[in-house]
């Protein structure tokens, strides 16, 4: 009976040490870091203003250039010559559409599922983004899913969010924000956190306040909150340009629930969008617009929009020229683009 029980004892013994492995860090428990600002030599020159008059800012979740459905169901690893031109279309496509400042989400750094390659610093080296700001909100040495079987598992996870701009990055802090208490605790040690990272981007003798975010996906009140932490830090600190994927609809967006193949997701009674409008910051395609041709600016999922899900808000301060979805199938998410003026300009924007 005592060998019985101490070979249970062992077994649950070995069980938490393997879970402690696993999950470590276990969770990125400091709330706000200063991760250092990477200068990269990109291939190619960078010809930019020295008082840009123009800028262009896009946000994208990338979903680890893993394509249509990213992590979700039917997950199989892919290989790396997949990943690399994956990448190899992303450049051509980045330089096509040409942003000044690039907002990224769920994009890897270092992880198993996608070949351990540095995307963000790939992107930046070959698409001529010199500053590169990485936010790490997703770090642990195995990640055990997709659950079964275990050759699909995503193992060594380091992951989240990336700010590339062609002009200098000067301060960069990230915020990572409290995780749903409604899911169990050891879910929680494997779970992304969701993160709000604040640059400062020096434009000439301009500087310009940005963040970028990846908010709760899966609990109203959790991204709600989470929302309620931006708007106080938006007013605190005179940000100018919110942008990322917010995990909520527009208020009158006529589908909330039953989406095809999404059946689980719900944003019925959800104030996220509500709470957000308390920022005071505007959005770049607002509500009226958007009412007129939902389709034309869903963003979610790519193949088969039926929902918007990313936006960039701004500052009235700012003049906001053009705002646009654009075509991709590199991800579940489609990309958003906006142009604001900033300054006098020195040349007609509308030429370029």
């Amino acid at each position: 009976m005592k060998m019985a029980l101490l070979s249970v004892g062992l077994l649950i013994f070995g069980l938490v040490l393997l879970l402690a492995w696993c999950g470590y860090p276990w969770s990125l428990k400091e709330r706000v870091t200063k991760p250092e600002i990477v200068h990269v030599e990109p291939e190619g020159m960078v010809n930019n203003e020295e008082f840009p008059a123009v800028i262009k800012v896009q946000t994208w979740n990338l979903g680890f250039l893993y394509g249509e459905g990213s992590a979700g169901s039917g997950y199989v690893p892919r290989d790396k010559k997949y990943f690399e031109n994956q990448l190899y279309e992303l450049v051509k496509e980045i330089k096509e559409s040409a942003p000044d400042i690039i907002c990224l989400q769920e994009i890897d750094f270092d992880s198993s599922r996608s070949l351990n390659i540095d995307q963000a610093q790939y992107l930046a080296v070959k698409a001529a983004y010199p500053y590169v700001a990485e936010a790490v909100s997703w770090q642990a040495n195995y990640i055990p899913f997709p659950y079964w079987p275990f050759s699909r598992h995503f193992g060594r996870m380091k992951s989240g969010g990336a700010v590339l701009s062609k002009y200098p990055i000067i301060s960069h802090e990230v915020h990572f924000l409290p995780k749903p208490i409604s899911n169990p605790w050891w879910y929680n040690i494997f779970y992304l956190h969701r993160f709000q990272q604040e640059v400062q981007i020096e434009l000439g003798d301009r500087k310009l306040k940005l963040v970028n975010l990846h908010l709760e996906a899966f609990e109203k009140e959790n991204r709600t909150a989470q929302i309620n932490t931006l708007v106080k830090r938006v007013k605190d600190h005179n940000i100018e340009i919110v942008c990322g994927d917010f995990n909520m609809v527009p208020m009158s967006a006529t589908k909330k629930r039953r989406f095809k193949g999404y059946k689980e997701d719900d944003y019925e009674n959800d104030g996220s969008f509500e709470a957000m409008q308390k920022s005071d910051l505007l959005e770049v395609i607002p509500d009226k617009i958007y009412a007129l041709d939902e389709a034309r600016y869903f963003t979610f999922p790519a193949s088969k929009s039926d929902r918007r899900l990313d936006y960039i808000f701004y500052n009235k301060n700012l003049k906001m020229i053009k705002a646009e979805v654009l075509p991709s199938a590199l991800s579940d998410h489609l990309p958003l683009k906006a142009s604001f003026q900033i300054a006098e300009p020195k040349f007609n924007p509308y030429s370029q």
